[in-house]
Parts: C-alpha cells; structure tokens; sequence
C-alpha cells in the first residue's frame, strides 16, 4: 500500500505543476481606441459675420436700421451654430472604449479537484484496523495485560 501511496502522490504533483503551468490564463488584451471625429473650427466664419455686423452697424441711421442689421448678423450666427450641430449628429459615433477583458482562472478548481482525488487516495489506501471490544473482557481483546490493583 506504500508503493501505491508513494505513486498516487507523485502523479498528483505533476498534475499539479502541469495545471499551474498549462491552465495558465492568457494576459489580457487591451481594446483598440477609437478617436471620435472633430467638428470643424468655425472660427473665420464666426469672425467674418461679426466684422460684417461692425460695417454695416457703422452704416445705420436710426433705431429700424440697427434692428435690420442686429437680424442679419444673429441669422449668419445661427446659420454657423445650425451647421456645426448637424456636423457633431450626422458624424459616425464611436463607441465608448470597453474596459480589459480578464479571462477566468480555471487553476484553482482544478488544483482543488485533485485535493480531493488526493485525499479519496489517502482514504483508500490508509490501513486498515479492526479493533472490536467486547464489553466484558475489554483489555484481552486489544491484547494488552490488565492492570495490576494495589493491595
């Protein structure tokens, strides 16, 4: 029963060091990042419709004037803020970049799967001893002397 012990024991290591090294999980892969496209600088537009607002202020006499012009100038304004908001919605949407996928370890299970095959081992091949007392002769049954009473 000691052979099969020493044999169990030896083939339960080296699943073990083959199950660390072999069921090792793979290092985790990062996403690739996508960059979300950028609206296009208005800033020459914005400042071309603000200098025509200034000339043609210059030219106003009289409050209906200045009114005609404030208009002109809020619609080439509005007209810069309509086309860069159906810039930023018409543009492809990028997904939000996942976080690192780890895959799962699958050595601790296994590791303990022959703990347990180990120890159904251990059970199997332990000696076995009988011992049944008798309730009126319990010490010849073990095979031990009985004690000598003092006198």
């Amino acid at each position: 029963m000691i052979v099969l012990r020493r044999i169990g024991a030896a083939i339960l290591a080296a699943a073990a060091i083959a199950i660390w090294f072999l069921m090792a999980p793979s290092e985790p892969q990062e996403p690739e990042v996508q960059t979300q496209e950028q609206v296009t600088d208005r800033d020459r537009e914005i400042a071309n419709a603000l200098t025509d607002y200034e000339l043609n202020e210059g030219r106003t006499q009289g409050a209906p004037q200045q009114t005609v012009v404030n208009g002109w100038v809020a619609k080439d304004l509005l007209a810069i803020i309509a086309e860069q908001q159906n810039e930023a919605l018409t543009r492809d949407e990028v997904p939000p970049p996942a976080p690192l996928i780890v895959s799962d370890d699958e050595r601790i299970p296994a590791l303990i799967g022959l703990l347990v095959v180990g120890l159904a081992l251990a059970m199997a091949t332990s000696p076995r001893t009988s011992v049944s007392r008798d309730s009126s002769a319990p010490s010849e049954a073990i095979g031990e002397r009985p004690l000598a009473q003092p006198a």
